[in-house]
């Protein structure tokens, strides 16, 4: 980590749709100013899923926080066997659609790792 460098952490809380905060106050310029209307078109990262730690695999049961808790729609929940309406239904991640906000990272049971994260992108894309 460097100083004045914008750092993003979701183990105490996200990026919330409704909060322009860090765009308001960032004293380098790093954080671009954004209004509440453009935030949800403005990429900071995206979700990526990781099978060897979810729940689904690790404990054999549903979960679904990460599609439930997502503003944007970009995760969803599909059957592990495509086709059989039996089986465990696990994650798959829009990265086009996702913002990056944190919200599936941040309220993931799995632990003492996350089975999704943000990678997050060296600069804003817009989606």
């Amino acid at each position: 980590m460097s100083l004045m460098v914008p750092e993003m952490s979701y183990e105490r809380g996200y990026c919330r749709p409704e909060c322009t905060k860090c765009s308001e106050v960032c004293p380098t310029g790093a954080i671009r100013p954004i209004t509440k209307e453009d935030k949800s078109s403005v990429q900071i990262g995206h979700a990526v899923w990781i099978a060897a730690n979810c729940v689904v695999n690790t404990d054999g049961v549903e979960c679904g926080n990460c599609a439930r808790h997502c503003p944007t729609g970009a995760v969803q929940m599909v059957h592990k066997e495509p086709g059989n309406p039996d089986s465990p239904r696990i994650p798959v991640v829009n990265e086009a659609r996702c913002i990056g906000c944190g919200a599936c990272e941040n309220l993931c049971p799995s632990r003492p790792f996350s089975a999704i994260y943000v990678e997050g992108h060296q600069n804003h894309r817009t989606v």
